[in-house]
């Protein structure tokens, strides 16, 4: 992806989420617990099997840790350069998550379902509350947008992947449409920033 591109998905990404944080995310999740309360246990399926494979309880240095030696291991035994992929999407990973859980004491969003239980509740600043931005879409960006960046191949299978997982947070009522669109903004503005910073040496296997 061009730096060119990255700037207007970004913007694109910007737009969306101001949008829905001003309510339209609200209108949003009261729609889908109306009418598309069958879908939630498809997602909520989906979601947990995706869990139970990344883990994203483990403490935040891990899967960077993982990432590193991973890439380092293959690189060694593949004879191809693909530790600095991994190490890239290690730093985005780590970063993003970071960014997220600061942003999320900041914030202190409502949660929908617990918006759905008592609608007389504010939608951010509301001490104990922790929903924007997503935490569980924070792994999934994290994990998935920089090798989207940088293997053009695997561009859109990545992408639709990711938004897949995030929408099932939504439908499953734990976010708001917002809440993944923002971990998705932090991800890209990450990812966009690591593979600009190292474009002038292309690694095998990587897009220029």
């Amino acid at each position: 992806m061009s730096l060119r591109s990255g700037y207007v998905a970004l913007a694109g990404l910007f737009a969306a989420m101001l949008v829905c944080t001003l309510g339209f995310d609200r209108l949003v999740s009261l729609w889908l617990a109306e009418h598309a309360s069958a879908l939630v246990p498809i997602a909520r399926t989906f979601t947990d099997a995706i869990t139970w494979l990344v883990l994203p309880w483990l403490p935040k240095w891990v899967h960077p840790l993982v990432l590193v030696v991973l890439g380092g291991a293959l690189t060694r035994f593949t004879g191809r350069a693909w530790l600095r992929p991994f190490a890239i999407t290690a730093v985005v990973l780590f970063a993003t998550r970071i960014s997220v859980t600061w942003l999320k004491s900041v914030f202190e969003r409502v949660r929908p379902f617990e918006y759905l239980a008592d609608p007389r509740l504010a939608d951010f600043f509301v001490a104990g509350h922790d929903s924007f931005p997503s935490g569980h879409t924070a792994v999934y960006m994290g994990l998935l947008i920089p090798p989207a960046l940088m293997f053009a191949r695997w561009r859109w299978p990545l992408v639709v992947i990711a938004s897949l997982l995030a929408f099932a947070r939504v439908v499953e009522g734990d976010h708001y449409l917002g809440d993944v669109i923002g971990s998705a903004f932090i991800a890209l503005c990450f990812a966009v920033a690591g593979t600009s910073l190292v474009s002038r040496s292309p690694s095998p296997g990587l897009t220029p």
